[in-house]
């Protein structure tokens, strides 16, 4: 078994590569950030602590960019909107850690309920905000649709990234994961 040393080095080394993915997706996609992905990537990938401090970091970087960079605006109402991203952010982390379990197995099943489950939970939070700030009419099926599209194509990638990097730098990322169907 892994020390906790070992193990905490190894979640701070995948920690940098999703705030990575995020920043890179903070830049191309601006306000279409996968946060769901990250979330669930987060979820299956580092223990619980470590991926809520994940995804708080993709967060507060993508808030970073986009007021520091990107010129939103900085009136109230999006900076609530900001908040709503955290907390909605944080709801799919939650729903994907429950997915996981405790096993630590990795399977496709599993990673199917875990960004269906994130993606629904942000969607929900997200729109629930919507009632009160405003912008409900940007969930119609074809915006919802494109975002999960999204959502779908970053968690590929990134559970794609997370396991040939444990299967090539095993010693920086930890030990490649044994997959299964269910």
């Amino acid at each position: 078994m892994a020390s906790r040393s070992s193990s905490s080095a190894r979640d701070l080394s995948w920690l940098v590569a999703i705030d990575g993915a995020a920043v890179l997706g903070s830049f191309a996609l601006a306000c279409m950030t996968p946060f769901a992905a990250l979330a669930a990537a987060s979820a299956l990938t580092l223990s619980r602590r470590a991926g809520i401090m994940a995804v708080l970091g993709a967060w507060l970087l993508n808030q970073i960019i986009g007021f520091g960079f990107l010129g939103y605006p900085t009136d109230p109402m999006t900076i609530l909107r900001g908040v709503a991203i955290a907390v909605s952010t944080l709801a799919g982390f939650g729903v994907a850690n429950a997915v996981r379990g405790s096993t630590g197995t990795l399977s496709l099943a599993r990673m199917v309920a875990a960004i269906a489950g994130a993606f629904v939970a942000y969607e929900v939070v997200t729109y629930l905000t919507a009632m009160v700030l405003g912008g409900t009419e940007n969930f119609t099926p074809a915006i919802v649709w494109m975002l999960a599209r999204n959502d779908a194509m970053w968690f590929t990638g990134l559970m794609a990234l997370y396991l040939a990097l444990t299967a090539g730098a095993p010693s920086v990322f930890g030990r490649r994961p044994q997959l299964r169907l269910a």
